[in-house]
């Protein structure tokens, strides 16, 4: 109880006297009966103290943190009697102390978002960005681009709307690069140099915190171009080449050295770095092949065809991609939506997604189907294509099967079992197969010693990422099939830490500490069926919605569509957080 008043009142914001002063009492009152200086007295007062701050606190912090120590003296109040009577000295013991909040523990990178939050409200736009950056160096790009696991936790949604915390971050973000901030980074050089193959979000992330603990990390890049599928798989409209050149600059800006047009297992090998001076490798080479189904067609070179990424990449490139009156999609995640969206604004008048499930099945966001819906594009349902119709080496159309939904499958959603006899024709110009992505690790078969999984991933060790060959990582993508930009951001900072921890000691610390997050992950800590009922709290208060172009103006190019939050829209939705921190202390046996 001691320790859990003592590091509860460090969580106190200080903006609410009961919990500003009411934590500090309680805290004074457990260090005295600890200590053998308290009387019997002390334990009502102690539980007065706690009914009034959980009574009278504006935030989480004193709303629920005290309920703690309540329930402690409710169980335990003739232990506390004792130790009172006895004036013993109770000696510290060694906890875990977690701090947690629903948003948090949603987020895959951990970002303080009650934090930055809070600096929002106050207009301290560079402190909230400050802090964001100590968990993603991807402020403005996470802010246009997250799926925003963090929302889908937020516990205000228990009262009216979810905070809209992604274009939070992309407020303060965007408030530095168009303002003359320069960030000034104090780094001590070790000169020890580190290899990053890839420049996605899990490269830039790993390269950027390993650089800030004064290593000299060097980026090798496959593409012409930096940011990996930041780059050439989120289309401009999502993600301007501006907001993309400007963050990736400002990770740069910290002294990272990098090289284009660099492929692993063609330019170079793992070898060649090791024999070059680099200490470790990075591998954060991502996922940008398509992935083959067997469709008849499909490998026949057709004209007209493409797998999803590589459209996705054509097009940021400006290499030449078909166009023509109407393309079919095949999928339903994200990427499927990435490209019907951008056959839009190529100028296709017809375009299809044709899915094997539901809609209620399909992995995308529901934002971006909605959004897509509304610039035109159409979807076909319970639709699956078995065979691309071609004629002179071109597309002419898909032949698909009608399907239904059988019993569930290992992802929990139904599967679909095609309808005998229901094939139908349609005409297309074009198809594209966007049905999932793997990485081309083509450049393992010259180092045996790094192994991969079933899956077709590079295996690593569960905690430390790195490989079966000695100071070798690997993350984002390439370790774990095609996950988020948030997802490849955790991987790379976690990367930076475990690389950091290599070269010092030669060895890993798995503490109790990373057991106890892995399993905080998966048990969660937001209540979706909690009921909040704060006397001070009004319900009601809907977010506040960011600025769109128009549908008939943004599909008419690949300017961005959506434009963020008003500086006033992003401090009211900065004062609807309820501060929903979590105090844990765990002790572990010894």
């Amino acid at each position: 109880a001691r320790c859990y008043m003592r590091e509860l009142q460090k969580l106190s914001c200080g903006v609410c006297i009961p919990c500003r002063i009411g934590t500090s009492v309680a805290s004074e009152i457990l260090e005295n009966i600890c200590g053998g200086k308290a009387d019997i007295s002390d334990i009502d007062r102690l539980e007065q103290q706690c009914r009034w701050i959980l009574s009278a606190s504006k935030c989480t912090v004193g709303s629920i943190g005290p309920k703690a120590v309540m329930e402690l003296i409710e169980n335990f109040r003739e232990e506390f009697a004792d130790a009172v009577t006895a004036k013993a000295i109770i000696p510290e013991s060694k906890y875990i102390v977690k701090v947690t909040a629903p948003c948090i523990n949603g987020c895959p990178s951990k970002l303080d978002i009650p934090n930055w939050i809070e600096r929002v409200r106050d207009g301290r736009y560079e402190d909230a960005l400050e802090s964001a950056r100590r968990n993603t160096p991807l402020a403005a790009i996470l802010g246009r681009s997250c799926f925003h696991p963090c929302q889908d936790n937020c516990r205000r949604a228990n009262v009216d709307e979810p905070i809209q915390i992604c274009l939070i971050r992309r407020f303060a973000a965007d408030n530095e690069f168009y303002s003359a901030i320069k960030p000034v980074f104090e780094i001590k050089e070790n000169g020890i140099k580190i290899a990053v193959i890839g420049s996605g979000p899990a490269g830039l992330s790993c390269a950027y915190y390993l650089r800030l603990m004064g290593y000299s990390p060097v980026i090798f890049e496959a593409l012409p171009v930096l940011g990996g599928m930041m780059t050439v798989g989120i289309p401009r409209y999502r993600l301007t080449q501006e907001i993309l050149d400007k963050e990736i600059g400002y990770i740069l800006s910290t002294g990272i050295d990098y090289k284009l047009n660099k492929r692993l297992g063609v330019d170079f090998s793992i070898k060649d770095l090791f024999n070059q001076g680099f200490k470790a490798v990075y591998l954060a080479v991502g996922a940008h092949k398509g992935q083959n189904i067997g469709l008849p067609g499909e490998n026949d070179n057709l004209k007209g065809f493409y797998e999803g990424v590589k459209f996705l990449r054509d097009v940021a490139l400006g290499n030449h991609v078909e166009t023509g009156r109407k393309i079919i999609i095949e999928g339903g995640g994200n990427v499927a939506m990435d490209c019907c969206r951008t056959a839009i604004r190529l100028g296709y008048k017809d375009v299809v997604v044709a899915y094997r499930r539901a809609r209620e099945q399909m992995p995308a966001a529901p934002y971006e189907i909605d959004t897509a819906i509304k610039e035109g594009v159409k979807f076909e349902f319970l639709t699956n294509p078995v065979e691309i119709i071609q004629e002179n080496g071109k597309v002419k159309g898909l032949r698909c099967i009608k399907m239904k939904l059988g019993d569930p499958d290992s992802s929990g959603r139904r599967s679909p079992v095609e309808i005998p006899g229901s094939e139908f024709d349609i005409e297309c110009d074009s198809f594209i197969m966007a049905v999932g992505q793997v990485s081309e690790l083509d450049f393992l078969k010259d180092t045996p010693d790094i192994k991969t999984t079933k899956w077709k991933t590079i295996a690593v060790d569960e905690y430390t990422h790195m490989t079966d060959m000695q100071g070798v990582f690997a993350g984002g993508d390439a370790m774990t099939g095609p996950i988020s930009i948030v997802d490849s951001n955790r991987d790379g900072k976690n990367a930076a830490r475990r690389i950091d921890e290599y070269i010092r000691t030669g060895s890993f610390n798995i503490t109790d500490e990373d057991i106890f997050e892995k399993l905080l992950m998966k048990i969660g800590v937001y209540d979706k069926k909690e009921i909040i009922d704060y006397p001070d709290l009004p319900a009601g208060n809907p977010s506040a919605k960011q600025v769109e172009e128009p549908v008939e103006k943004r599909v008419a190019d690949f300017s961005e569509a959506e434009k963020g939050l008003t500086s006033d829209d992003a401090v009211y939705e900065a004062t609807r957080c309820m501060r929903c921190y979590m105090l844990m202390l765990v002790k572990f046996e010894d």
